[in-house]
């Protein structure tokens, strides 16, 4: 009984957190007349869908053209995996010793 009292609990939180995500989302307009939805986790799209798709169609098209996502970079000369610019292992400096 207590098993299913806790997974009750949790699930009405998922449910409340989901609904309070959904009030944080911003309706705002562009200065070309655009209606678009601002969500709180920084990202926004057109509310309209026709709109919308083409924009999704640009940036897998951008996407496709830089080889790598916004926020990397090639590991080497253009080729090989994509490597964030924030990876710690890139700041971990030399491993002689010598500046230590």
């Amino acid at each position: 009984m207590l098993r299913w009292c806790c997974v009750l609990c949790v699930m009405m939180s998922v449910a409340v957190n989901a609904a309070t995500v959904a009030e944080d989302d911003i309706q705002a307009t562009t200065g070309n007349g655009d209606a678009v939805v601002l969500h709180a986790n920084g990202y926004w799209e057109f509310k309209d869908r026709q709109k919308a798709a083409e924009a999704k169609v640009k940036v897998e098209q951008f996407e496709r053209d830089n080889s790598c996502p916004l926020g990397m970079r090639p590991s080497f000369l253009g080729v090989g995996r994509c490597i964030a610019f924030d990876d710690p292992i890139l700041k971990r400096g030399s491993l002689s010793g010598k500046g230590r």
